[in-house]
């Protein structure tokens, strides 16, 4: 993943810039907004290794911040595929929450969510367990994730290959899925090359961006 992490801090202005301008695909602005980057890794294998299997930073407004939170991400550990990617969605999902009518933000917390939409982009090459592990979603399924996604008003958004589950992950409301393949290369080598362009790998941030204001328009506020 380390060519992706890369990829997406060089590239995150033009994310933030369409998202905050509205310039993409005459999308809404949304200029209230904020952000902030989530590891994951095989929990075993992380156990196993010594290495914390969720990596977790605080809400952010500004690029710059953000483009720091995805250069202290490292891609190491884990071990083979799969990974626990169905723990660290339910784990975002559930996240504690602000009270409604909260005068001040919290860092480590949603907003009450009437207040803001809340948007999940996963970027992966692996495949993912179908069983939880983490204690508060032990044994587990992707229906308790689409439970808790829906529940929390959660819009998924999946770069991802063409395995198995991601269609199902893809029927949650609201959600989309970009398959993420080319013709001879695994999917490592996939993602690899869909982020490596960086004029096309703008593109599909902007067009990111444009999706997700025309999702806070419908959602939230």
């Amino acid at each position: 993943m380390a060519p992706i992490i890369d990829a997406l801090r060089k590239n995150i202005e033009a994310f933030v810039d369409s998202l905050s301008s509205g310039d993409a695909n005459n999308a809404a602005p949304v200029r209230d907004w904020r952000g902030k980057v989530v590891g994951y890794r095989d929990i075993e294998a992380a156990q196993t290794e010594g290495l914390e299997w969720f990596e977790d930073h605080p809400f952010v407004r500004d690029t710059v911040a953000l483009k720091a939170q995805l250069a202290a991400l490292r891609a190491q550990g884990g071990g083979d595929e799969p990974e626990s990617l169905l723990d660290a969605l339910y784990k975002v999902s559930t996240m504690e929450a602000s009270p409604k009518g909260a005068q001040s933000e919290e860092a480590q917390k949603w907003r009450y969510r009437s207040e803001a939409a809340r948007v999940v982009v996963v970027f992966t090459d692996a495949s993912f367990k179908e069983t939880m592990s983490t204690p508060e979603a032990k044994g587990g399924s992707l229906q308790d994730v689409a439970n808790v996604v829906m529940a929390n008003r959660i819009i998924l958004s999946l770069f991802a290959p063409n395995f198995e589950g991601y269609d199902r992950l893809s029927q949650i409301d609201k959600s989309e899925w970009e398959v993420v393949e080319y013709e001879g290369l695994n999917a490592q080598e996939a993602l690899q090359k869909f982020t490596a362009d960086p004029a096309n790998f703008r593109t599909t941030l902007k067009q990111l961006a444009a999706s997700v204001s025309r999702s806070a328009e419908t959602v939230a506020l």
